[in-house]
C-alpha cells in the first residue's frame, strides 16, 4: 500500500485508490494548494492501470467537504474555475468511482460527490450550496451538473433557494444512492468497491462511459459501438464465458484481443 500526505491523501489499496480529504479544521474545506494535490493525484491514477476503483472520502466526523476555502476566494488567492477544473478532471475519471462523504457536505463540496458515480451517506448529514447566500453565481459547468444529475427542479432547490436537505431526501432525491449509519460508511465504501473492482474492467468502464454521455446528451454512436465491440473482442468476455461453463469466479485482466489493440492504434 502506498500512502501520501498533505491535505488531500491518496492511498492504494490494492485495485482501489483512496483521496482522503484531511483538512477537518475547516470542514476539510480546499484551499488553493488543496485544490492542487487533488488533481495530481487524478492525473496520477491514470498511469496506475491496476487502480480499477476510486474511493473519495474524508477525515472526521461532522463534515464531509465544504467546498473551497471561502477564504481564498474572498482574498482573491482561489478562483471559482480552478475548482472547476477540479470537478470537470473528477467527473471524467474513466474508472468507477464512490464518494463516502463522512458527514454534510456545503457548496463545492456537495458537486465533488456529483462528480462521482455512487454517493454513500451518513445518517444526520444535511447537504445546501450558500452561492447565492454570499453573491456568487454558482460555475457554468457545475449547474450544467445539478442539472443532469438530479433534475432542474431540485437543482433550482439547492442553488436558487439555497434549500439545506437531509440525508433522508437526498436519498429520495437521488443525490445519495446508499445511506447508511455512521459507524458503517468505511466498511460499505470498501466492500462495494472491492467488489466492482472484480468486476471486468472494460465492460465497466464502457457503460460507465455511455451512461455518462447519454446523461450529458453527448453519445455518439460509433464511438460507443466501438466501446461495446472492444468488450465483445476482449480475453474479459472469453474469461467470463468460460468462468460460468466451469462454475468458478472469473478473473478479470483488462486484456483486450491483439488485434482490437493494433486497430484502436
Amino acid at each position: 500500500m502506498t500512502v501520501s500526505q498533505g491535505v488531500v491523501q491518496l492511498a492504494i489499496k490494492g485495485s482501489v485508490a483512496w483521496i482522503t480529504l484531511n483538512n477537518p479544521a475547516k470542514h476539510n474545506s480546499l484551499p488553493a494548494e488543496g485544490i492542487a494535490l487533488f488533481i495530481s493525484h487524478l492525473v496520477s491514477l491514470k498511469s496506475r492501470p491496476e487502480v480499477r476503483v476510486l474511493v473519495i472520502t474524508g477525515t472526521g466526523d461532522k463534515t464531509f467537504c465544504a467546498g473551497a476555502s471561502l477564504s481564498q476566494l474572498s482574498t482573491g488567492d482561489l478562483s471559482g474555475e480552478k475548482f472547476q477544473v477540479l470537478t470537470d478532471q473528477l467527473a471524467a475519471v474513466s474508472i468507477p468511482t464512490i464518494c463516502a462523504l463522512n458527514g454534510s457536505a456545503y457548496g463545492g463540496g456537495a458537486e465533488i460527490g456529483l462528480c462521482c458515480d455512487f454517493r454513500i451517506g451518513v445518517t444526520g448529514m444535511t447537504l445546501f450550496v450558500p452561492a447565492a447566500r454570499i453573491g456568487l453565481c454558482y460555475p457554468l459547468n457545475g449547474i450544467q451538473r445539478y442539472v443532469q444529475r438530479l433534475g432542474v427542479n431540485t437543482a433550482k432547490r439547492l442553488l436558487i433557494a439555497t434549500e439545506t436537505l437531509v440525508a433522508e431526501e437526498l436519498l429520495s432525491l437521488g443525490y445519495l444512492t446508499h445511506l447508511v449509519a455512521s459507524d458503517e460508511l468505511i466498511q460499505t465504501a470498501e466492500q462495494m468497491a472491492d467488489s466492482i473492482s472484480k468486476l471486468a474492467p472494460l465492460a465497466v468502464m464502457a457503460m460507465k462511459n455511455i451512461c455518462d454521455r447519454v446523461e450529458e446528451g453527448s453519445l455518439c454512436d460509433e464511438e460507443a459501438q466501438m466501446w461495446i465491440d472492444e468488450c465483445n473482442a476482449s480475453e474479459d468476455l472469453k474469461e467470463g464465458l468460460t468462468a460460468v461453463q466451469e462454475r468458478r469466479e472469473s478473473t478479470f485482466t483488462g486484456m483486450r484481443c491483439p488485434a482490437n489493440d493494433k486497430k484502436s492504434r
